[in-house]
């Protein structure tokens, strides 16, 4: 799927979404939002990573609560940094260092377990839905071939203090293939591999 059509798919859900909420009472804000990623590449077989490497996400965000109490959309855009190490097991190939960047774009459902007399200070959360990331650029190795777009799935729980500052741990399951192997230690069919990614990020909602 090429990427102008990827594009407009989003563009598509994100209009949808403007579309559904503006003729209720919805309440939308706007945040920045950073924080740290966690990332382990899951090979189908052969390959194995040395170890979790840290990367960083930051951006825009943008929260939609709809009139049904505690549940909302949560949208946002995001530059993200990606790192991993890997190597071929039953090889002496020396470790392969991965560096890719990504336009990230997270698109989740939010549900605020409303607390009464606490959730002035406190608002628990909930979230699921999927994440579009477009490659920008990686690190360019001859036998690794990654793809440009990368879909995921996200689960998460978080907290909102005081109306204004969110704390969300998250963790996204690859849907896709990221990368592909090709090398010559490879006997048959190219081994790939999708992304499983822990995000902790921090935004202030204006």
């Amino acid at each position: 799927m090429n990427i102008m059509k990827r594009i407009t798919q989003i563009a598509i859900i994100v209009a949808i979404i403007f579309a559904a909420t503006s003729s209720t009472q919805a309440q939308v804000r706007f945040g920045i939002k950073g924080g740290i990623t966690l990332n382990q590449l899951k090979w189908d077989r052969e390959i194995v990573n040395k170890e979790n490497r840290a990367g960083f996400t930051a951006g825009l965000m943008m929260e939609i609560g709809l009139p049904v109490v505690g549940l909302g959309i949560d949208v946002s855009v995001l530059y993200a940094h990606r790192q991993d190490d890997m190597y071929l097991e039953g090889t002496n190939q020396e470790i392969i260092k991965l560096k890719r960047d990504y336009l990230d774009i997270p698109l989740n459902v939010k549900y605020k377990i409303q607390i009464p007399v606490l959730s002035k200070i406190i608002s628990p959360f909930v979230t699921t839905g999927p994440d579009f990331a477009l490659m920008l650029s990686d690190t360019e190795k001859v036998d690794l071939k990654t793809r440009k777009w990368n879909t995921s799935w996200n689960v998460g729980i978080g907290a909102e203090l005081f109306r204004k500052i969110q704390i969300h741990a998250n963790y996204g399951i690859g849907l896709t293939k990221a990368f592909k192997y090709i090398g010559k230690d490879v006997d048959s069919e190219p081994i790939q591999g999708k992304d499983k990614l822990w995000t902790i990020t921090a935004a202030y909602m204006f």
